[in-house]
């Protein structure tokens, strides 16, 4: 758009330059032809398209060479090319405007120097524009990029916290279990060995059988504590990365890992279990080189995905205890197993969340 206005302000500029006494037709008609010429150049600015309207404007020049004052406007398009070459065009109006008188041709080179001002004016306030714009292109783009690394690191260190959760809650139920755990089993044999000597005392046998049941609700419960922490103390990505061990160095393994730590306890049992039967029926029946292993959490459930390449293949039908065990572990959390053999070995399984599975549970008791 500014380059627009300035061309209409050279182009004014230029008709007030004009003598009253040369306007006519063949001015006129030269005023048109400039005005057509300096639209063609902003619309097609092709150093072809500008040497062809040089000429056009040189010949129209040598015909009638006070159109030589129309210099302005025509200047200026050739000067957007910000080719020193191209700028050569001008020279010839600018001579015939000399021929004419040297007062013409000093006002046509005025007017040429004002078209380079306001032309250098505009190329370099574009240029100031374009580096602005680059410069705050490169901001935003580092900006997110920032935002991108810190918010990896913020997971990272989310994920290193919640497995060093795990882990002391794990050495938490490991002390529990040898420490506490064998104190009580041991206090519950030695009980009753005193209540199988006083056992004819029926006094103490009252007395002590209280103890005992109390002693025996107290283990249980610890067990059942310390089966509760070593459960959720389990990560399943370091579980299925400690399965896929013995497959290195013998199989190509492509992992795909995407969920969070929020997979409920009951799940994580399941995929555990499925990978390992996967995984030691992989080394035992499959001649696959290449083994995939993908886990992924979806907004309503888990899918896991075990594939080889294996072309020694048995029938899904033809299943064994492994593949019978993974189908009710499976199906206790209401999920959807799918074994087929079409292109290697491959299992599919999806695993509803826990609170899916709540909701599917109630309607199944409603209906």
């Amino acid at each position: 758009m500014r380059g627009l206005n300035d061309k209409l302000i050279l182009f004014l500029l230029s008709l007030l330059l004009i003598p009253s006494s040369q306007v006519g037709f063949k001015m006129a008609a030269m005023s048109v032809a400039v005005f057509c010429i300096c639209c063609i150049l902003t619309v097609f600015p092709k150093w072809w398209v500008r040497a062809g309207a040089a000429a056009l404007f040189i010949a129209g020049c040598l015909i009638y060479p006070q159109a030589s004052v129309l210099v302005a406007p025509f200047a200026y398009c050739v000067f957007e090319s910000r080719d020193k070459r191209q700028a050569l065009l001008v020279l010839p109006i600018l001579l015939v405007g000399v021929s004419v008188s040297l007062r013409t041709g000093l006002c046509c080179a005025a007017y040429a120097l004002l078209a380079a001002v306001l032309c250098y004016r505009r190329v370099t306030f574009e240029d100031k524009d374009e580096e602005l714009k680059a410069t705050r292109d490169y901001g935003v783009e580092n900006s997110l990029v920032l935002m991108e690394r810190n918010k990896r690191l913020i997971e990272q260190q989310n994920s290193e916290i919640s497995l060093a959760t795990l882990k002391e809650r794990n050495r938490i139920a490991r002390e529990i279990h040898d420490n506490v755990g064998h104190v009580l089993s041991r206090s519950l044999l030695q009980l009753g060995a005193v209540m199988a000597v006083t056992k004819n005392d029926e006094k103490m046998t009252s007395l002590l059988q209280p103890v005992r049941e109390s002693m025996d609700l107290a283990l249980d419960s610890i067990r059942k504590s310390v089966h509760d922490l070593r459960d959720d103390s389990i990560d399943l990505k370091s579980a299925a990365e400690e399965i896929l061990k013995p497959l290195e160095g013998s199989y190509r393994i492509d992992r795909q890992y995407d969920f969070s730590d929020s997979v409920d306890k009951d799940t994580r049992l399941c995929i555990i279990a499925v990978l390992k039967e996967a995984v030691t029926n992989i080394i035992r029946h499959s001649d696959a080189d290449t083994v995939s292993v993908t886990i992924t959490e979806h907004p309503a459930f888990l899918q896991l995905v075990i594939d080889d390449n294996g072309k020694n293949v048995k029938s899904p039908d033809s299943e064994g205890m492994g593949l019978a065990n993974m189908k009710e572990r499976v199906k206790m959390l209401d999920g959807i197993i799918n074994i087929t053999s079409e292109h290697g070995f491959r299992i599919f399984i999806t695993i509803p969340k826990k609170n899916e599975r709540g909701e599917s549970n109630e309607d199944n008791s409603s209906r």
